[in-house]
């Protein structure tokens, strides 16, 4: 896994151990002042980066699964 993978994986972990994602009106009410300006300030690129992210997958995942190609990595089962 390269280190960019790696640091967005260990970014999530943080999030969920964190609390997050914790309800918007939650949020709002036990965020300070700043944290809320900060968040205003960065989220419209992070909004768009995350919604780009998601529509891409979303797209990759809504097409049907391709069978492998490979004959040495395919199972067969059978019986004895």
């Amino acid at each position: 896994m390269d280190d960019a993978a790696g640091q967005f994986l260990d970014l999530i972990q943080v999030l969920r151990k964190s609390g997050m994602p914790s309800p918007p009106q939650r949020a709002h009410a036990e965020f300070d002042e700043t944290t809320l300006q900060v968040f205003w300030k960065k989220w419209p690129a992070l909004s768009a980066w995350a919604g780009s992210l998601w529509m891409m997958l979303s797209e990759e995942l809504a097409e049907p699964g391709t069978p492998h190609r490979d004959s040495e990595l395919d199972e067969v089962g059978g019986s004895d």
